[in-house]
């Protein structure tokens, strides 16, 4: 029997920018090279093939949703 291994890349971290709320605009550089980021607060996620951190800072500075709380699995 022969087993095949196949490695996925996962994003690495890029920048953790705080929001005025208290919130993090994380942002990652995905195994494609783009980046991509989510925000704790309002929840956006966004994706660009533009290798700046432009629009995650941006973001930050116009968001004002407070931290979501973790939910924790039934």
């Amino acid at each position: 029997m022969t087993v095949t291994v196949t490695f996925i890349a996962a994003p690495v971290t890029v920048d953790a920018i705080p929001t005025q709320a208290g919130a993090t605009v994380h942002v990652y550089t995905d195994p494609d090279g783009s980046l991509s980021s989510d925000c704790t607060g309002c929840g956006e996620y966004a994706w660009t093939l533009a290798a700046d951190l432009g629009f995650a800072r941006q973001h930050a500075a116009a968001c004002f949703r407070r931290p979501r709380p973790l939910r924790l699995a039934a």
